[in-house]
């Protein structure tokens, strides 16, 4: 059974800023994941949201980013083995998109 983790982080930038932020740094996290042979296909914006899908070692997870005026909504269906990881995946997406929007 998959589990779905949900990241919702503050800002303060509006949405073209950080939505101008996300496309200078898509090139840099697609080149650094396939480093640790992670897959990841990123969709085109639709609106202020963006899908992506990743795959490693087997196994896929998918999500959107989505851009509010005031927040960054991350949301992403884990497999149930990556589940079992999830708090440090939560903890390690928000310190990189906290990164990206200070």
């Amino acid at each position: 059974m998959a589990k779905q983790i949900v990241i919702t982080v503050p800002h303060s930038l509006g949405t073209e800023e950080v939505r101008s932020r996300l496309d200078r740094h898509t090139d840099w996290a697609k080149r650094r994941l396939e480093k640790d042979n992670i897959a990841i296909i990123i969709d085109d914006w639709q609106g202020n949201a963006r899908g992506f899908a990743a795959r490693a070692l087997g196994q896929s997870v998918s999500g959107t980013l989505d851009i509010a005026e005031d927040t960054l909504r991350l949301t992403a269906a884990l497999p149930l083995t990556l589940g079992l990881f999830s708090p440090v995946l939560e903890a390690a997406a928000r310190h990189y998109a906290s990164e990206l929007l200070a």
